[in-house]
């Protein structure tokens, strides 16, 4: 997402030089000498960008300090350097870039606003989708953690030992988790401060037990095998509950994802097709028609959100 925005910004400044060149697309050796050419400036300007005020205020948002720290990354595996405030500069360019061509292409400056509101509402779903799937696969591998760790205590392996272990034979992001956690006790971290950081990098139920679990076994050098497998035992019931939960709520998730999609995108899709929409949404009562109904639509989610709670809590 983030890299189609700023290759987005890329192909609209293209158009612009064609346009400005009188209509007549260059040769493609002349294209890629400039392209070239204003691809550099253009880093150099948002390297320069990046140490400003603007650049600290975007990434004090959360949502787009993430998208930074992707885009810079997905732009550093193609051997483009770019450090977050020069990324969220970046995406900043991109979305007003978006925001143009939709304008222009519709016009209407409404067109604009709902291409800005539909780009970011995709980037934070995909965000949202990422950290659940991550908390699933975390959750399924905490058993296997727990037996792992169990039996490499009970071998007589230190905590470094058996955190090391388990980050070399564990996989997805619990195996990174545990190792950055060998890599802190390598580094002279104390055992305190590295178990504190691996249970918030893992925001997973019974991470506590194990935090303490560990702790405890590192001050008193007890293996706490039986603690561990009980643990182990404990995690597989609750995945199973969770797993029960899911299908018994399953038509209460569609509903909630019916009641919080489909006017967004329904109002998304009519402000960027249809030109009488857009006059309306432009008019006072029109904008607040549109927000009466999202007003109707926050309160029927807050329901269905206390009716969930219910649920979970008599689960």
């Amino acid at each position: 997402m983030e890299v189609l925005l700023v290759a987005g910004a890329g192909m609209s400044a293209w158009a612009a030089a064609v346009v400005a060149s009188g209509g007549a697309a260059p040769s493609w050796g002349l294209a890629s000498r400039r392209a070239l050419r204003w691809g550099m400036r253009a880093l150099r300007l948002l390297r320069r960008l990046g140490s400003t005020t603007l650049a600290e205020v975007l990434l004090s948002l959360a949502p787009w300090r993430g998208r930074s720290r992707a885009l810079a990354a997905a732009l550093a595996s193609r051997g483009v350097e770019l450090d977050e405030g020069s990324a969220a500069i970046a995406l900043g360019c991109g979305l007003v870039a978006l925001a143009t061509a939709s304008a222009f292409l519709m016009a209407s400056p409404v067109a604009g606003v709902a291409a800005v509101v539909v780009a970011s509402a995709l980037a934070v779903g995909r965000d949202a989708a990422r950290r659940r799937r991550e908390r699933r696969e975390v959750t399924a591998a905490m058993p296997g953690v727990y037996r792992t760790l169990s039996v490499a205590l009970a071998s007589g392996q230190t905590l470094a030992q058996a955190v090391s272990y388990v980050g070399a034979h564990e996989r997805g992001p619990v195996a990174e988790a545990f190792t950055r956690m060998s890599l802190r006790l390598r580094c002279g971290a104390s055992t305190e401060d590295a178990v504190a950081l691996l249970a918030r990098e893992l925001d997973v139920p019974g991470i506590g037990l194990l935090a303490t679990a560990l702790v405890i076994s590192h001050r008193t050098g007890s293996p706490l095998r039986d603690l561990l497998m009980r643990s182990a035992a404990l995690a597989e019931r609750q995945g199973e509950f969770e797993r029960l939960l899911v299908v018994k709520t399953a038509q209460v998730r569609l509903s909630v994802r019916i009641v919080c999609l489909l006017p967004g995108v329904l109002v998304s899709m009519l402000a960027l097709v249809s030109p009488d929409f857009q006059s309306g949404l432009l008019t006072p009562t029109g904008a607040l028609c549109v927000a009466f109904a999202a007003a109707l639509d926050a309160t029927a989610l807050l329901l269905i959100r206390h009716l969930m709670s219910g649920v979970q809590r008599w689960a």
